[in-house]
């Protein structure tokens, strides 16, 4: 690749990145607002890790495209279609309603994991490189995290209070968890249930991705030795 054109991808993907941190953190006031009795730890730690996002976003494509020009364009593409894994699932539960979700949740989840072994797994084979297979599946798994949050908050906000998003939590389970809670809001439940989720996913997807990315690679750089 040119020197020029990753220069370029990394700053558009920098940008878009740091654009997504922002909307995510606008979203997370917004259930703030919305849900004022919510617990304020919930949402510092959905702020604090989206803060920390950002921290990455800003320094981490130039630094990525300099190691491994690849690194980013792999993280583009197999980001965007893990995220994109995530969007319809999130929109597919709205649109048919199913009575139990968990299924839906088993097939988007093993897709996405296939998808950050799959990015290391190509990253190893074509450059041989452990670490950089690695970073690739944690980009990936960046990308894809960021379109989560965004597409989850923003669904959840454009249904509440419908009768439609009362029988996607009914199917998540989320009544059930609610009186076994022994919490007396359930606006404010919820919303920390979202706000944990949150954090969560942001966390441990980078986590799971770079240990995905560890084997994606030793099977990528296996797979390229045995082509020799």
């Amino acid at each position: 690749m040119p020197t020029s054109a990753r220069s370029d991808l990394a700053k558009q993907l920098r940008r878009g990145l740091l654009c997504g941190v922002a909307v995510a953190l606008v979203l997370v006031l917004v259930g703030r607002l919305l849900a004022p009795t919510s617990s304020m730890i919930s949402t510092l730690g959905a702020s604090g890790m989206l803060v920390a996002y950002g921290v990455a976003a800003a320094m981490c494509p130039p630094r990525l495209s300099r190691r491994q020009p690849e690194i980013l364009s792999r993280a583009v593409l197999f980001g965007g279609l893990a995220g994109a894994v995530f969007a319809g699932e999130v929109l597919l539960e709205y649109v048919f309603l199913p009575a139990d979700n968990t299924t839906y949740g088993m097939v988007e989840f093993g897709i996405v994991l296939t998808l950050y072994f799959g990015a290391a797994f190509l990253t190893a084979w074509r450059s041989g490189s452990l670490p950089n297979a690695a970073l690739t599946s944690v980009a990936s798994a960046f990308v894809a995290s960021l379109i989560w949050i965004i597409t989850v908050l923003g669904v959840f906000y454009a249904f509440r209070g419908s009768a439609r998003q009362t029988q996607v939590l009914r199917a998540e389970g989320d009544y059930e968890d609610f009186a076994r809670s022994g919490m007396t809001d359930f606006n404010a439940f919820i919303m920390e249930d979202f706000m944990g989720a949150a954090f969560f996913h942001l966390l441990l997807g980078l986590v799971v991705a770079a240990i995905l990315g560890l084997l994606g690679g030793l099977a990528g750089k296996l797979m390229a030795r045995l082509r020799r």
